[in-house]
């Protein structure tokens, strides 16, 4: 099976070796997912901001591979705070909705991120 490689002119690319997206059949799978503004920069220390920025970048990638947020399996959330847990719950519902018979399936986990400004990175697999 082939497989395609994405970016998204809408996501900056890290300087580590990995792509956005990875598009091979019917799915797409997206790289664990900082935070990143345009200057690959990132909102130290908000989490509400770091949250968003991720979601929206996601969604950008998706997008650029012919998919949307709607069509997300699967999402691995990679907190570096527990305390973290409830804001994000509320800000994943703002990009996936309220209802749960649409939620993709998730695991969240704490974690040590490679930089210490990382808050979360968000990874996740869709359909086309």
């Amino acid at each position: 099976m082939a497989k395609t490689v994405i970016y998204s002119p809408k996501v900056p690319r890290a300087t580590s070796p990995h792509s956005h997206a990875v598009k091979t059949g019917d799915l797409v799978f997206v790289s664990g997912c900082p935070a990143y503004y345009d200057d690959l920069k990132i909102a130290k220390g908000d989490f509400a901001a770091q949250m968003r920025q991720c979601m929206t970048n996601i969604k950008h990638i998706l997008e650029e591979a012919g998919t949307k947020l709607d069509n997300v399996v699967k999402v691995n959330v990679f907190l570096d705070r527990r305390a973290d847990f409830e804001e994000m719950n509320a800000i994943y519902r703002e990009f996936f909705g309220n209802d749960p018979n649409t939620w993709p399936a998730r695991t969240t986990i704490e974690a040590r991120l490679p930089r210490k400004d990382f808050l979360l990175e968000i990874e996740c697999v869709a359909e086309l």
